[in-house]
């Protein structure tokens, strides 16, 4: 309990990577790399203090994302002052979920904030995926695991699902940034017939290929005719390096996470060598990157 009589709050959010190639704007999962959040209120006016492996680029004023989003939850009860401790381990606008896992934190803390006591799950699911314009990430965030949400009347419908044992989650992740809303406004506000229907059917491949662990369903599950092609002419080299991935004997299925520009691919044993596979397609193109062998997170939302 701090000196003015309330307790801090703190909250641990993981990243995610989204669509998984076929499934654009609907599938997302948790993975094991976290944002975690502190709020302790008291004295006067907002201090933020940031550590972690990636707090470069996080406003520490009132323009601070994890803030605007506890503030317009908390309302009238948002304190006087506030210290913000903020351990970051996400890398910002790389595609793997870091402004999902800010919106989620804010909003449960201003809602903990507004009501005494941590929230629902489900209220913060809505009111984050409203936020961000679609609940793929956001849902993973929020339940950890696999999702598959839909919006139905303001509302996720949504659960977490368990991948096979043993997947792995290689994230290559270039020295590049692309905001999410310039990857989105590149897409075209309807598409052709034949690539909704390859879509659909790959996402089909991808579901089946993850639920009944079969791996060879999994590399054609993740094709996609919607989003990362277009993506691409953003960066080239995304393009690039996935083809090279996806080349790979034990790639077994390499996509764009999220809206990019970081590459992620499943794999089974083979994450370092995979890792150092796509880091060197980006380095032949004159890009420094860094990659992360990653399991998936079930636990998502996690309150202290």
């Amino acid at each position: 309990m701090t000196a003015t009589g309330r307790y801090a709050m703190k909250v641990r959010v993981p990243a995610s990577t989204a669509n998984l190639g076929s499934g654009f704007d609907v599938v997302g999962l948790a993975l094991q790399l976290y944002l975690e959040v502190e709020a302790v209120p008291g004295g006067d006016g907002l201090k933020v203090e940031l550590s972690g492996k990636y707090p470069g680029g996080i406003p520490k004023d009132k323009n601070n994302l994890i803030y605007r989003c506890i503030a317009e939850h908390a309302g009238d009860s948002l304190p006087q002052g506030m210290v913000l401790r903020i351990h970051n381990d996400i890398p910002l606008t790389r595609g793997l979920g870091s402004s999902a896992s800010a919106i989620v934190a804010g909003i449960t803390i201003g809602e903990w904030i507004r009501m005494g006591t941590p929230p629902e799950r489900q209220p913060v699911l809505d009111a984050a995926s409203r936020m961000e314009g679609h609940p793929d990430n956001v849902s993973a965030a929020v339940l950890g695991g696999l999702t598959v949400s839909a919006m139905i009347d303001d509302e996720v419908i949504t659960n977490s699902l368990r991948v096979p044992y043993g997947l792995e989650i290689v994230a290559v992740i270039p020295e590049r940034e692309l905001p999410t809303q310039k990857a989105r406004e590149i897409l075209p506000l309807s598409i052709p017939r034949a690539e909704a229907v390859f879509n659909l059917q790959r996402l089909g491949l991808l579901l089946t290929g993850l639920f009944l662990n079969k791996k060879g369903m999994l590399y054609h599950g993740v094709a996609d005719a919607i989003h990362q092609n277009r993506r691409a002419h953003l960066f080239p080299p995304m393009g690039e390096v996935l083809t090279a991935m996806n080349r790979d004997r034990d790639c077994y299925g390499a996509f764009i996470s999220g809206a990019g520009p970081s590459i992620a691919a499943f794999t089974y044993g083979a994450g370092p060598r995979l890792g150092e596979l796509g880091v060197k397609a980006f380095q032949k193109l004159g890009i420094p990157a860094e990659y992360r062998v990653l399991a998936p997170d079930y636990l998502g939302l996690t309150f202290f």
